[in-house]
């Protein structure tokens, strides 16, 4: 009896068994490489958007500082001029509503103002009135700037006040009579 065997057919078994082994542990290499290709490549970009976020909060930073210098630089040149300034600006305000509200009070009948402005620190006043039968405009003006003078309202800021001007003119057949008054403010010299 003779057996035969057939090696060859068992040795194509074996080889094709390792080739399909092969293929399987090449195919796993190929995906675990990917993947890990994949996750570098995330990390990559994951720290790049962090560096970039660093990137951008340095120069937020650069620029907050850089702004804080210059508040404190700002700051620090007050001087005592500014503040002598700012003093003066302070102390030297006029509240100008109660000063035409007594101009108003006591003008007489007949009587209004025309033009008022302050300038080189004095208060110059423009206006006109008509002329009253008995020709008492002198003295009518006379106790309108005497009544001023009095008013606390009026002589806290300017205690004294000179009448500057009068002058008689027509107007379509009445007689009326211009003038012109200044109050230098307190504290000038003359």
């Amino acid at each position: 009896m003779r057996y035969q065997l057939n090696l060859v057919r068992e040795l194509r078994k074996r080889e094709g068994k390792t080739s399909r082994d092969r293929t399987r542990v090449l195919l796993l290499a190929l995906v675990c490489f990917a993947v890990c290709a994949l996750a570098v490549l995330y990390e990559m970009l994951t720290v790049f958007q962090m560096q970039q976020v660093l990137r951008n909060q340095r120069d937020n930073l650069a620029r907050i500082e850089a702004e804080y210098r210059k508040y404190k630089e700002t700051r620090m040149i007050v001087d005592k001029a500014d503040i002598e300034l700012l003093d003066k600006l302070q102390n030297g305000r006029v509240f100008w509503t109660r000063k035409l509200a007594s101009m108003a009070l006591h003008l007489p009948d007949n009587y209004w103002i025309t033009a008022f402005g302050y300038e080189d620190s004095t208060y110059l006043v423009s206006g006109y009135g008509y002329i009253s039968p008995e020709q008492e405009q002198l003295i009518t003006l006379d106790d309108y700037l005497n009544l001023l003078r009095g008013d606390s309202t009026y002589n806290d800021n300017f205690p004294v006040t000179f009448l500057n001007a009068t002058e008689r003119e027509d107007e379509y057949g009445r007689q009326r009579v211009s003038f012109k008054y200044s109050s230098p403010k307190a504290g000038r010299p003359q």
